[in-house]
């Protein structure tokens, strides 16, 4: 077996693009939904590491909003384990909850749990 610096072996490469690749379309499939809602939504995550190596970022499409400072949050749609597929540009606070208000009454579940970003 290869091995690659840091330790990855073959194997954990092929496994990390077949995530990559699988969580690239979940990842487009929520910017997506969340544009539908904010006009603009940006990819985040794709893959999460977990404890046997890596996996696309979850189907499921929760969401939560996100205070950036005094004025803006963004909205972020991540999947179960609070890994973050898609984010909206920053909002004014009240037009943030506006839309948060329109996703859960579309069926969307708000996500409560700690929020893994890209930053």
């Amino acid at each position: 077996m290869i091995n690659f610096k840091a330790g990855w072996a073959v194997d954990d490469v092929v496994q990390y693009f077949e995530a990559f690749r699988l969580g690239e379309a979940v990842a487009q499939r929520a910017q997506n939904l969340l544009s539908a809602y904010t006009g603009t939504a940006y990819a985040a995550m794709v893959v999460k590491e977990t404890r046997d190596g890596w996996s696309p970022v979850g189907e499921e499409n929760l969401f939560t909003v996100v205070r950036k400072d005094e004025n803006f949050s963004i909205i972020v749609i991540c999947d179960g384990d609070g890994y973050a597929k898609a984010m909206s540009n920053p909002i004014p606070h009240k037009a943030a909850e506006s839309i948060a208000a329109k996703m859960e009454k579309d069926g969307l579940k708000r996500y409560s749990g700690e929020l893994i970003l890209p930053l």
